[in-house]
């Protein structure tokens, strides 16, 4: 497919990311999440968001240098603070530590959705649990941007397999606006209390999912996001919402690593591979390993250790780096950036990791 200047479309939607920008198995926590709420419950799957959008998704998914911006863990537990449903009004709001989608980026993440890609939130298996990891996904039929974060995210949308939504299935955003500080987002199909087989931390990231997406769609900061339930009452997933929800910590809410570039599925070619991300690792310090996904091919050796521009503070920080990939065997591999762990999982909850399918030429 060309577009006007007989430019293939794909090649027109990677340099429109351009120039708005510049192994390991996790646990299967989301799977079980999956059966325990099956009946009411499910996580959405790809698959009815792809339906939802037709064949543009499917058509430059593999392409796309997509930008996935993300860290953190699940919020704590009861006797922790609340963070997935902080009602604090934002007058009150302490300055953000890390931001969805900053006035002043940085060289990883878009100065603003544009309408062209939009940054979305996922939930995504970590050591600690369910987690969220940012995507930027084409929005090749011009949605309101913020309509269409929230609704990739609440269905799960995400170009790599291993996101998707803690929400249940038939939950849309009906209605999304911006204005007075405030966002605001009408979901349909909602259910008010807390559904059978979802835990009170679950439903606490899933709201995150829709506050995060919003905010980054926005591209305001951390701007409060009043959730309203249009089946009535002031309660989602048996969490109130009378009250705008204000992102939660960073690193209680988002992987403590995440893959910018390469994009999963993408196909690179050349002697050497741009690793790009963002991370909050002991010390900087932060692992990618480039690996055959085949069982009789060659891999691209050790670990190769890159570091974060820091790692002090409720927030992630960019890393970048390149990989030699001259001598390597045409194929499928996969990419793996992992957090520094020295104690090797004997304090706190062990490394985490973001990993992407590649193809080399």
């Amino acid at each position: 497919m060309t577009g006007p200047d007989d430019q293939p479309r794909d090649d027109r939607l990677a340099e429109l990311i351009s120039d708005a920008v510049s192994g390991v198995e996790p646990a299967h926590r989301l799977d079980d999440i999956r059966n325990r709420t099956k009946a009411t419950t499910t996580m959405s799957s790809r698959r009815p968001w792809l339906y939802a959008v037709g064949g543009a998704v499917i058509a430059t998914a593999a392409v796309i240098t997509a930008i996935a911006v993300a860290g953190g863990g699940l919020p704590g537990a009861d006797d922790d603070p609340d963070p997935a449903a902080q009602t604090t009004p934002a007058a009150e709001e302490e300055t953000p530590t890390e931001e969805p989608s900053s006035p002043a980026p940085s060289a990883s993440e878009p100065p603003d959705s544009g309408g062209g890609v939009v940054g979305v939130y996922f939930a995504g298996d970590t050591p600690a649990g369910p987690r969220l990891y940012r995507e930027f996904l084409p929005n090749t039929d011009g949605t309101e941007p913020i309509a269409f974060a929230v609704d990739a995210s609440l269905s799960g949308a995400a170009q790599d397999p291993d996101y998707g939504s803690l929400w249940p299935t038939g939950v849309s955003a009906t209605e999304v606006g911006s204005g007075d500080g405030t966002i605001t987002v009408r979901l349909s199909g909602a259910p008010a209390d807390l559904p059978s087989g979802m835990t009170k931390d679950e439903a606490k990231l899933a709201l995150q999912q829709v506050v995060y997406s919003a905010q980054a769609a926005l591209g305001e900061g951390r701007v409060p996001v009043q959730v309203e339930n249009l089946d009535g009452g002031d309660t989602v997933l048996g969490q109130p919402v009378a009250e705008p929800l204000n992102a939660a910590s960073a690193l209680k809410t988002l992987s403590h690593v995440s893959l910018t570039s390469p994009a999963e599925g993408q196909t690179v070619s050349g002697d050497s591979l741009t690793v790009e991300g963002v991370a909050n690792s002991f010390e900087a310090n932060v692992i990618v390993e480039l690996q055959s996904s085949g069982s009789s091919g060659s891999g691209g050796g050790a670990g190769q250790p890159f570091t974060a521009e820091d790692w002090m503070g409720d927030k992630l920080f960019p890393f970048s780096g390149e990989l030699d990939i001259a001598n390597l065997p045409p194929g499928e591999y996969v990419l793996t950036a992992s957090t520094d762990d020295p104690t090797g999982g004997e304090e706190g909850f062990g490394a985490f990791t973001d990993s992407r399918n590649i193809t080399i030429e």
